[in-house]
Order: C-alpha cells, then structure tokens, then sequence
C-alpha cells in the first residue's frame, strides 16, 4: 500500500514540475531525467512522466532516447498527439541516413 502511495506522489509530482521544465537550467533538467527515469522503473506506463521525460531529452539534444520514449508513451496510449508530434519532430530534426 505504502508503495503505491509512493509512486501516485511521485506521479503528481511529475505533472506539478513539468511547467517549470522550459525555465530549467541544463544541470536542472538533467537532474529531473533522473528523477523521471526512476519515476518510470516504478511505473512504465506512467504517460505523463513519459511525455515530461522525452520532451526533456529532446530539449537536451538526446533525439534517438526521446524517441524511444516517444514511441514508450504512444504504445501506451496510441491516440496521444503530444507523443505522435515528438516522433515526428525527432524523426524531422535527425539526419538522414544513407541507405534508409
């Protein structure tokens, strides 16, 4: 029980940081990556914590991990514009390969 508690604090907790997320410093966000990551070893299907992490990532210039992550979150939840506008943004701004 204590444990489920835990994680539904650390969800909210998720939500109430992500609007403070675009004012971060470079140390700050990389902080809150981890914070995130562990926030989704607890709870992979954590969609929020999902859309905050890979929004973070692509904003550190990490486009393969918040695709991953994009794609974690659309796996989730298939109708999810935020996720399907992060593919399209990190497939956009990602160089092409040759063969591909």
């Amino acid at each position: 029980m204590n444990q489920h508690k835990s994680m539904v604090i650390k969800t909210e907790r998720s939500v109430e940081s992500s609007a403070s997320v675009h004012h971060a410093s470079s140390e700050e966000r990389i902080a809150r990556v981890g914070e995130l990551q562990n926030v989704l070893a607890v709870c992979p299907t954590d969609i929020l914590a999902g859309i905050e992490l890979a929004k973070l990532l692509e904003q550190l210039g990490q486009l393969e991990e918040a695709l991953c992550h994009w794609n974690a979150v659309l796996a989730c939840d298939p109708n999810s514009l935020n996720a399907r506008e992060g593919v399209a943004r990190c497939r956009m701004s990602q160089p092409l390969q040759p063969g591909l």
